[in-house]
């Protein structure tokens, strides 16, 4: 069979450029707003194409927040290995984050706005992986203060919607820093009233 009437094989570049274009797409537009024929076309192929890749559109979008998600707590359980106490290891904790989130903002924006469009166990996936993030800083929590576990799991969460919030501001975000100072005082004080 002559070269030129093989079909090619789908190179891996391909899908990581498909990965990133849905992920940016999704992020600025919203993934309501993009269907499949406009990734196609914003890869410039056509939009039967794209099933040589992806299941469908709502399982692109579960792979891009499953794999953000794993992506974060890796990156966030190397940095706390390096920590030898309960104070750096939440300065690591923040600092991994906000290093994510800005190496990253496209994904953190899916992560945070578009998975209320996952099926019912897509989500309960994702829950999962997002109590195991959380508990991570529960545990930071938890040994800092010397709190009960229910109490250190409420903190955690304010400071995960902090830190969420912050990262959705962009450019006028606290100097990493001074967020870092901010969640240790939450944190260092157990009370969120203070």
């Amino acid at each position: 069979m002559p070269a030129s009437s093989r079909s090619p094989v789908p190179a891996p570049q391909a899908r990581d450029r498909l990965l990133e274009a849905a992920s940016t797409l999704f992020a600025s537009r919203g993934y309501q707003a993009i269907g499949l024929r406009d990734l196609a076309s914003h890869l410039g192929l056509h939009a039967g194409s794209l099933y040589h890749h992806i299941e469908s559109k709502q399982g692109l979008l579960f792979e891009l927040i499953e794999s953000s998600l794993a992506d974060l707590l890796y990156e966030t359980r190397q940095c706390l290995k390096g920590a030898r106490s309960t104070s750096e290891r939440l300065q690591c904790f923040v600092q991994a984050f906000v290093a994510y989130s800005q190496a990253n903002p496209d994904k953190l924006t899916l992560l945070t706005r578009e998975a209320v469009n996952l099926s019912e166990e897509q989500v309960l996936q994702v829950e999962q992986l997002k109590a195991e993030y959380s508990g991570l800083l529960s545990d930071i929590v938890a040994a800092e203060c010397g709190l009960p576990a229910a109490r250190a799991r409420s903190i955690a969460h304010a400071v995960l919607g902090l830190l969420c919030g912050q990262a959705q501001w962009g450019a006028v975000m606290m100097a990493r820093e001074q967020l870092v100072m901010f969640v240790q005082g939450i944190v260092g004080t157990g009370n969120l009233s203070d």
